[in-house]
């Protein structure tokens, strides 16, 4: 079982990489959830990870804009 999960994520890496599974967010259709602002990166990574962890797909940390050192929290 392991050689064959090794094996599968090895082919979907490679396929990722030449381009050839990539398909844009817009395209998908997915649909980002605002979920909190953070005060550095950091905690929103971490934050986002527990997200992914409890079951959602993907997050993202955006930072604010102007530069104001906060990051806003999206889950897909």
């Amino acid at each position: 079982m392991r050689k064959i999960a090794a094996l599968l994520t090895t082919g979907a890496a490679t396929v990722s990489l030449l381009g050839l599974g990539t398909v844009s967010a817009q395209a998908q259709g997915e649909a980002w959830q605002y979920i909190a602002t953070y005060a550095s990166r950091s905690y929103c990574i971490d934050a986002g990870q527990q997200y992914v962890r409890e079951g959602f797909n993907k997050y993202r940390c955006d930072a604010n804009p102007g530069g104001t050192g906060y990051y806003k929290l999206y889950v897909s």
